[in-house]
């Protein structure tokens, strides 16, 4: 909705792996014909961001959907080398690779645990305190065991950020989206904005690091304008059935003076108020109604609680920015 610049394991059963078959497994991150998957993910994804970046959602969508195909079909490629039999060394392989890739220890500590209780030939999943659920940063690839850090501490990316994997059979993990979760982010996120910016001089929140990027009232702009629009998407959601949301490039508002108050600080008061009442509000709706739908001629159909989450984590790209910015701009004391 915004420009921004932005291990050792047991080898289990003895098997002996065909040469193909080791060549390929070593080869991480290549298909079953040679090919290296990296090659075209780091790019696809890449530029998936910088889209998701600049406001193009839908080409974002579309070269994600081609990273987690060729991801996908990959293992495809190799399943049928992986049998009952060879799971276990194939495991410890990958635990070599994943040690040698600098991987979470926490994450590398729970695989060991399976390849033990694979050579022990125990028949039982790992229990959830033996491999906790593990949140991946959407933006650089970090990742955490047991709960999302409250920054990431390679990119700094903020908790929203983080996908959340846990064991659902067949599901890609799926996250269903919890209500209480949403607006607690929303309601945060808030809070969050208000420690960032609320003691700052408004000459200091009106000044641009550089031409092409946003001053720290311009991020507070959109914060407000992207409230005025979440407001006005519920109020049609709720009266009427299936309606027509306006398709808005609302970063482009940030910038016009003339659409928010004169300080910096009205408008950061102004979308607290609006902030606080939205949240409250959407509490107190009939669960059923967060449900409701409208039609976006980007992104389809949509629900009241897809589009309060979409808010809700978009805001989570920004807050970074803003924290970037205050070490440039706030006078000695202000950190």
């Amino acid at each position: 909705m915004g420009p921004r610049d932005r291990s050792d394991g047991h080898a289990g059963q003895s098997v002996r792996l065909r040469p193909s078959t080791r060549r390929i497994t070593l080869d991480w991150g290549k298909s079953a014909v040679g090919e290296r998957i990296e090659d075209d993910i780091g790019p696809w994804v890449a530029l998936s961001e910088r889209f998701a970046a600049e406001g193009e959602m839908n080409l974002s969508k579309l070269l994600d959907a081609a990273a987690y195909a060729r991801v996908r079909r990959a293992g495809w490629l190799h399943r049928p080398l992986v049998t009952k039999a060879t799971m276990a060394q194939e495991l410890d392989i990958s635990i070599d690779r994943l040690v040698a890739l600098g991987a979470d220890e926490d994450l590398i500590a729970s695989l060991k645990l399976g390849s033990e209780k694979l050579a022990r030939q125990e028949h039982r999943d790992l229990l959830v305190e033996e491999s906790p659920d593990v949140f991946v940063c959407r933006t650089c690839g970090h990742i955490a065991s047991r709960w999302s850090p409250a920054h990431c501490p390679d990119c700094g990316s903020w908790p929203g950020r983080f996908r959340k994997f846990v064991p659902v059979f067949n599901a890609d993990n799926a996250e269903p989206t919890n209500p209480m979760s949403v607006l607690a982010l929303l309601a945060s996120n808030a809070g969050d904005l208000e420690s960032l910016v609320g003691d700052l001089p408004d000459e200091v929140c009106a000044r641009r690091p550089s031409p092409n990027i946003w001053s720290i009232r311009e991020h507070v702009a959109h914060f407000y304008d992207a409230q005025e629009t979440l407001d006005n998407r519920i109020d049609r959601m709720l009266a009427g059935d299936d309606p027509d949301l306006a398709v808005l490039s609302i970063f482009e508002l940030a910038s016009q003076e003339e659409l928010h108050p004169a300080m910096t600080a009205d408008m950061l008061a102004e979308f607290l108020r609006k902030r606080a009442s939205c949240v409250a509000r959407l509490e107190a709706l009939p669960l059923r109604d967060l449900w409701r739908t409208g039609r976006h001629a980007e992104f389809g159909r949509i629900t009241i609680l897809r589009q309060a989450n979409y808010m809700a984590c978009h805001e989570q790209t920004h807050l970074p920015d803003i924290e970037q910015l205050r070490p440039q701009f706030a006078p000695r004391g202000v950190s």
